[in-house]
């Protein structure tokens, strides 16, 4: 069985979790589901060890393991807004307006267009 205790954590000043518990029961099956951005991602890392809790405890019975896939996407450039225009046609190639309003369309502020696109979760970066 898996026991989350009392789990928080947060990314600076955003919350994602809050005195978060639970448990996994052997046998079950389990699926995250939320919007983008929202901690599923960072939640797994959690559950298996890869991230730290700010708070809380995490336990799994020795030697159990946990099979999963990672998220693993390559980007060429160094801000989503450069990443996203690398997908105009070539003769539209300093278009950026048209990408910023498809970025802005999927949730992108302004700021975020000028962050490293590695730097967004899972579903954001797939968004690019």
């Amino acid at each position: 069985m898996i026991t989350v205790g009392n789990l928080t954590k947060s990314f600076g000043s955003q919350l994602l979790f809050e005195g978060v518990s639970f448990n996994i029961n052997p046998g079950e099956r389990v699926g995250l589901v939320g919007r983008n951005g929202h901690g599923k991602t960072t939640l797994f890392r959690l559950i298996v060890g890869a991230e730290s809790p700010d708070a809380g405890t995490i336990s799994r019975p020795k030697g159990y393991r946990v099979g999963y896939v990672l998220q693993h996407l390559q980007f060429t450039e160094n801000t989503a807004l450069k990443e996203a225009m690398t997908q105009l046609p070539e003769a539209e190639g300093d278009h950026h307006w048209k990408v910023e309003k498809i970025l802005a369309g999927l949730g992108f502020s302004n700021e975020d267009m000028q962050r490293h696109p590695g730097t967004f979760s899972g579903g954001y970066q797939v968004r690019l």
